[in-house]
């Protein structure tokens, strides 16, 4: 996510282990990188540049194993301008990482369908949800940052 797009979403398949390699050549190689290289300047928050300045980007992950393996974190380092890596990035912060509260609001969306029986409605109503999130909400996370931070330091971490 950033503050005027998304990436796609990447459904893992049932039974996929999610290790390093997996993460590398089937989501940032792919899914990631198609991403950061959009030019389109319009259409929805799944066509758009990542950032209209890509000098500002920055990528950074949570402290999921196959982001942190050795592997990855080189990948990144030389696949991606500006990477934060392991060490920059503080653990355990979700109230530091605006898609957490990105994740609350697709679940809301998914929570409003009613009852979800089948994988391949999950599936769906999930990809419809991410899809429809408008740029108005993903400014609003990113621009909440500054005040996220300044409480998180208020109350010393």
């Amino acid at each position: 996510m950033s503050q005027q797009a998304l990436s796609e979403l990447h459904i893992i398949p049932q039974g996929q282990s999610i290790n390093s390699a997996y993460y590398i050549n089937q989501i940032l190689a792919k899914t990631c990188m198609e991403a950061v290289h959009r030019c389109r300047n319009n259409g929805s928050v799944l066509e758009r540049p990542m950032l209209e300045n890509m000098s500002e980007f920055i990528f950074m992950q949570d402290g999921a194993p196959a982001h942190m393996a050795n592997a990855t974190q080189k990948w990144c380092q030389d696949h991606l301008n500006a990477f934060w890596r392991k060490i920059e990035w503080p653990g355990n912060s979700p109230d530091l990482n605006p898609i957490e509260n990105l994740w609350g609001i697709v679940k809301e969306k998914v929570n409003e369908e009613g009852q979800i029986t089948r994988c391949e409605q999950l599936i769906e109503t999930v990809k419809s949800a991410w899809r429809d999130i408008s740029p108005s909400i993903l400014e609003n996370l990113v621009a909440s940052m500054p005040e996220r931070i300044r409480i998180v330091l208020e109350r010393n971490g």
